[in-house]
């Protein structure tokens, strides 16, 4: 017999023994070997003892003929407070009722005295391992049950038979794919297989949870409404209660469709552009800014009415390609307007960034038509601000060529679906 002395030191024991000696005795021992020992010197300080200590108290032995309470009835009184603590007697006879009442109430151990001290702490250890194992796989149980909610809350669960035959689904099965639970039941999983599916991919699906290994990988599917959807899929082999057999599948799938990767893509993008245009207006607002302090110290007129008028000339061009932007933007499918509308939103904020600019560059010529000469070193600083408005309209020029490819994408779109 093998002991588990750190396992036994978690324990505690309650004891009840009328005869001093054999009491003193295995006591010693007991406090020697467990975490906590309560002792009693009969059957109802025992039950005593239980009652008021039953929480921390993981076995119990006990003497059958004991006064005031025998063993039988202090082990009544105690399942009637515990049915599972476990139980081991001790008694130096072995009447046929004593053994018919240790059945019944679920005695683990009847040991003859004088007892075997080694038999009684291994029957100790041992019950109360049962009791810590079967506490356990409650633990287990209950914490599968969790993680099962969660998933059932997050991810589309379904189960089959052999044949691939549907014999389970969770609400979010059904709210995906538009089926009842009814109309799914007892059908052919295949229900929600896509027509552009390829026909590989399930042959190799088939091939690998037969084998009894867990397929994963990305499904095209179709709900009851003819949309498509995509989910990454875990498919795995069921067994029967021996491990031995697979009895059916159960597919784990969580939505991951290709339309939203896209779209966060494309937000994405969309969300730099509007950065990197922000960053570049800053940049505008403070060099126009240094500008018109600096021409206010000019004193050639014909020079920076030229360049007004070069200026202008930019402006209308800018103006007339923003404005053909816009009608683009325009002519988007409103039924696919979630994400164009994003875009479309900060177009417009850039349009409207730019015909600022161009205000305020006007504002700027007015005001310094009154001037009569610039130096050379301020003119290349007008050219600069030129330049500085056409670095704006390539940024338009870039949100036009976003606007193609996803011109390009919806073309696609809406030919797959026709």
């Amino acid at each position: 017999m093998n002991f588990d002395q750190n396992f036994l030191k978690t324990l505690t024991v309650l004891y009840a023994e009328d005869d001093e000696h054999a009491r003193n005795s295995l006591s010693g021992i007991l406090h020697k070997l467990f975490k906590k020992v309560y002792v009693g010197e009969d059957g109802r300080q025992g039950l005593e003892y239980f009652k008021k200590f039953h929480e921390d108290i993981d076995v119990i032995v006990s003497d059958i003929n004991m006064p005031h309470l025998s063993g039988m009835d202090m082990l009544e009184r105690i399942r009637e407070i515990d049915e599972r603590v476990p139980f081991i007697f001790t008694t130096a006879h072995q009447e046929k009722e004593f053994l018919l009442g240790a059945i019944k109430y679920g005695v683990y151990h009847y040991a003859k005295k004088p007892v075997n001290i080694k038999e009684i702490i291994y029957k100790v250890q041992e019950a109360c391992q049962v009791q810590y194992q079967e506490s356990i796989a409650k633990h287990n149980h209950k914490e599968a049950q969790a993680y099962l909610n969660v998933i059932n809350q997050t991810a589309l669960v379904s189960k089959t038979d052999l044949m691939g035959d549907i014999i389970y689904v969770n609400d979010m099965f059904c709210g995906i794919s538009g089926y009842s639970e009814d109309e799914l039941i007892d059908v052919a999983h295949n229900i929600v297989k896509h027509p552009d599916s390829p026909a590989e991919t399930f042959y190799e699906l088939w091939e690998t949870i037969r084998n009894g290994d867990r397929w994963s990988g990305k499904l095209k599917n179709q709900a009851k409404d003819g949309e498509a959807y995509f989910v990454t899929a875990n498919i795995f082999p069921m067994y029967d209660e021996f491990d031995s057999e697979i009895i059916g599948y159960m597919a784990i799938e969580f939505l991951t469709t290709d339309e939203e990767n896209e779209k966060r893509g494309y937000k994405t993008h969309i969300r730099q552009m509007v950065v990197e245009q922000k960053r570049v207006e800053m940049t505008l607002k403070n060099e126009i800014k240094t500008l018109k302090r600096k021409l206010g110290d000019s004193e050639h007129m014909d020079i920076i009415q030229e360049g007004s008028a070069k200026a202008n000339s930019q402006n209308k061009k800018l103006l007339k390609q923003m404005s053909f932007y816009e009608d683009k933007i325009r002519n988007f499918e409103a039924e696919k307007i979630h994400i164009q509308k994003t875009a479309k939103e900060h177009y417009f904020n850039i349009m409207e960034q730019n015909k600022s600019l161009i205000h305020h560059k006007k504002v700027n010529d007015r005001k310094v038509t009154n001037f009569e000469i610039l130096t050379d070193k301020q003119s290349r600083e007008i050219e600069d601000l030129y330049s500085q408005v056409n670095s704006q309209s390539k940024i338009v020029i870039d949100l036009k060529d976003v606007i193609e490819h996803r011109e390009s994408q919806l073309a696609k779109y809406q030919k797959a679906n026709n």
